[in-house]
């Protein structure tokens, strides 16, 4: 990967001083590496999970580095349970049934969250994204003015290809890891996290891209491209400076050429660095498809919408991306 691709987040990151982040995974050899990395070239700390005699082993005595055991039973795991009983008594949780939950190293570092002992939290190098995803909605939820959740890939374009794809080598490809069948309202809530992502996260202007098999198709009966048609426009309402259109095919999204012939009066022409895939079966296949045949890394899923930022990794990612991933998180934590 060429160094610089990262190097905007990488030093606006930096910036940030003492934040906390919770790594459930801590005896995971990548998650290690990455957080030894992550409290060296950062002034930030961090939390890890895991049985202490082990995490001693493995990172010593650092200064910035706190362990916790979620089978502990201890006050703070009394408290976790309350917390979450608490969280959860509309859905007729018990304490008792909290406590045995919370020895769960994803629900005891969401707790660790949501009570601000930490200000986000990086897992999924070997747990799943539902055992991820699910202590973070059910614990520290969505924002309450947005109507989904959702999540993008941020996607390194590589060397040769940075003049014609995307912007300062990076594109946004949302949403691949979350939502499954969003309707307009949904597709919209996709485009404005990812929107947000791009020019928070990423320091780039958005030309958003709404992907179909079809290209400004006037009147149409097929309600998926209708979903898409509407999303746009009301993403476009929302941010009247931007470039947004939809429905889109991907070659007239990303290739000039293509644009010129297909949509000649395109105005990404080409050019997004967007793209806002219809459903979770095409986005996760896509991004997949993308990094098979091209070698392209995809940092991710970044998770979007969550009062306080969680991020899923991939269970194939390496400690630079986990790294890259925190440091995304502490930029996502500004402000929360």
């Amino acid at each position: 990967m060429a160094v610089d691709v990262f190097s905007s987040i990488i030093q606006r990151a930096k910036q940030i001083k003492n934040k906390t982040l919770v790594f459930p995974e801590g005896e995971e050899p990548r998650v290690v590496e990455a957080v030894k990395k992550f409290v060296g070239e950062t002034d930030n700390f961090a939390i890890v999970l895991g049985s202490e005699e082990r995490l001693v082993a493995l990172y010593g005595n650092h200064a910035r580095i706190k362990f916790l055991n979620p089978l502990s039973k201890d006050e703070r795991s009394e408290k976790y349970a309350r917390v979450l009983a608490e969280i959860r008594a509309s859905k007729g949780l018990t304490y008792e049934e909290a406590c045995s939950i919370i020895t769960d190293a994803n629900y005891y570092a969401s707790l660790i969250v949501q009570t601000g002992e930490a200000d986000g939290m990086v897992s999924g190098a070997v747990y799943k994204s539902a055992d991820v995803m699910r202590p973070a909605f059910q614990v520290i939820k969505q924002k309450k003015d947005i109507s989904i959740a959702s999540s993008c890939f941020i996607m390194e374009v590589p060397e040769n290809m940075q003049s014609k794809l995307g912007e300062n080598g990076l594109m946004i490809l949302s949403d691949c890891a979350v939502v499954v069948n969003p309707d307009a309202e949904g597709l919209h809530a996709i485009a404005s996290g990812s929107i947000e992502t791009a020019k928070n996260i990423c320091g780039i202007t958005p030309r958003v891209s709404f992907l179909s098999y079809t290209s400004f198709t006037g009147s149409t009966n097929d309600q998926s491209v209708l979903n898409i048609k509407k999303a746009a426009e009301l993403t476009a309402n929302k941010y009247p400076d931007l470039v947004i259109e939809g429905d889109l095919q991907a070659d007239a999204s990303l290739n000039s050429l293509t644009a010129r012939t297909k949509v000649p009066n395109s105005k990404i022409a080409g050019r997004a660095n967007v793209l806002i895939f219809p459903n979770l079966f095409a986005g996760n296949i896509g991004y997949k498809l993308i990094q098979q045949f091209s070698g392209v890394r995809a940092v991710g899923p970044i998770i979007q919408g969550l009062n306080k930022p969680v991020n899923d990794l991939s269970r194939g990612a390496n400690a630079e991306e986990i790294y890259l991933t925190s440091l995304i998180t502490l930029l996502q934590s500004v402000g929360q």
